[in-house]
């Protein structure tokens, strides 16, 4: 057998990218900076030559691969649309889709393509699924950075037995193979019942429980009962409400950005978020009050190669963290940019309201347990509560009122209704514009 499909090597491997990532937590930020600086050589020469379509890229902005970070950024959906020519592994985006939707249909997710590749698709909210391509050597690296910086106790934690217990929509075939007597992972099909799923965390004493927290909160209210020593929430944003249920539920809270562009920040010792700058390379945009939506440019993944892609998300950033270290740290994931809100203003022009500005309008309703916002027209905002109840409905709609006056925003019809359930696996976002 081939030694990149052995477990013990597996196993191996990620042990070291795990031992690694230590040298890698940079507490000096011109340390960090050369670090990326060659990492970037190497991979940008690399990528030009072996995907045609950034080569195609450099060519048109009329740049050398030196002047990267002077490249247009694209989108999730050019990626999409370029896949084909993008990727390195010579695989075309149709054969990724279909091993990707069987997978999806039968849920068993072993299957990949010729090449030790693994493939999957986004959850598409952001209105389009997006597709990923893995090599074997990406996944093992991953798993190495994802155990050091989640494991429990790290590095006494590895002579203890982890219970791992992940509650997703796709399983991970990687830590089938990378676990051990001492490192077993529980999945948790997020598609099943939520009783059913219920019964198996209590049943699984995990004491690692990673999962989106709006379905860590539906356990908890199901009457899931764990103690795991961390919490790590993926997948949706993490609001402060859903945070404090979690950690007086189940335990300490971290979280984990990761997206189908990447694993993009990690947390530190101190449960604070820190950008992955040691693997990827960030640019940012401003878009005003203190927000910025990120270019990244991933430095080691080569199946699909991340160069100067602009992310869809809005976030907070700062300098400095009581751990240390050098990568910045976000302050907060405040969603997506297109789900922000576009609406008219008192003086008659448009005002863009980004999603946490009516979250935090909502999060001031007391007795509302859940709630969408959705922008259906021009100047419409649909709320659907729950509990819907009158005086409910009259509260929401003061906070909202008062929210948008003191932002500016002129004239707009609130509607009501009861909170639909989303559907099964899907992630949950609770401030939607689906008017364009």
């Amino acid at each position: 057998m081939h030694r990149s499909r052995n477990p013990v090597f597996d196993r191996l491997r990620v042990l070291t990218h795990a031992l690694n990532e230590s040298r890698l937590m940079f507490r000096d930020r011109a340390t960090l900076e050369r670090h990326q600086s060659r990492l970037a050589a190497e991979q940008l020469r690399w990528v030009a030559v072996h995907s045609s379509y950034t080569a195609q890229r450099f060519r048109q902005a009329g740049l050398s691969v030196g002047q990267w970070r002077q490249l247009p950024p694209i989108s999730k959906a050019e990626m999409m649309a370029n896949f084909d020519t993008l990727n390195t592994a010579g695989v075309t985006l149709a054969e990724v889709l279909d091993v990707a939707r069987r997978a999806e249909a039968s849920r068993d997710f072993s299957p990949g393509l010729p090449g030790n590749l693994t493939v999957g698709l986004s959850s598409g909210t952001s209105g389009s699924q997006g597709a990923f391509l893995v090599s074997r050597a990406e996944r093992l690296q991953w798993a190495g950075a994802v155990l050091r910086h989640l494991l429990p106790d790290w590095p006494a934690g590895l002579l203890r037995r982890q219970r791992v217990a992940f509650v997703l929509r796709a399983e991970g075939q990687l830590y089938r193979s990378v676990g051990s007597s001492r490192l077993h992972f529980e999945f948790l099909d997020l598609l099943r019942p939520v009783d059913e799923l219920a019964e198996r965390l209590t049943a699984a004493r995990p004491t690692l429980l990673i999962g989106p927290p709006s379905v860590l909160r539906a356990l908890l209210n199901a009457g899931a009962t764990a103690y795991p020593e961390r919490v790590v929430s993926v997948a949706e944003v993490l609001e402060d409400a859903d945070r404090t249920a979690l950690q007086a539920g189940f335990g300490p809270v971290v979280e984990v950005y990761q997206a189908t562009e990447g694993l993009l920040a990690l947390p530190c010792p101190h449960g604070h978020l820190h950008l992955n700058e040691a693997h990827v390379h960030f640019d940012f945009e401003a878009l005003g009050n203190g927000y910025v939506q990120p270019v990244l440019t991933d430095l080691r993944r080569r199946a699909q190669p991340m160069i100067r892609h602009r992310l869809n998300d809005l976030l907070v950033l700062a300098d400095g963290c009581t751990c240390g270290q050098a990568a910045r740290r976000v302050v907060q994931i405040a969603g997506r940019q297109d789900d922000a809100l576009n609406l008219p203003s008192a003086s008659g022009t448009r005002l863009t309201i980004w999603p946490d500005f009516v979250r935090g309008a909502l999060n001031r309703v007391a007795s509302l347990c859940e709630y969408r916002a959705e922008q259906v027209g021009a100047a419409t905002l649909h709320l659907q509560l729950d509990p819907d109840a009158p005086a409910l409905r009259e509260a929401a709609g003061h906070e909202i009122g008062a929210a948008f006056t003191r932002l500016g925003v002129g004239d707009i019809e609130l509607t009501f209704g009861p909170l639909l359930a989303d559907l099964p696996g899907a992630k949950r976002r609770r401030v939607v514009r689906s008017w364009h």
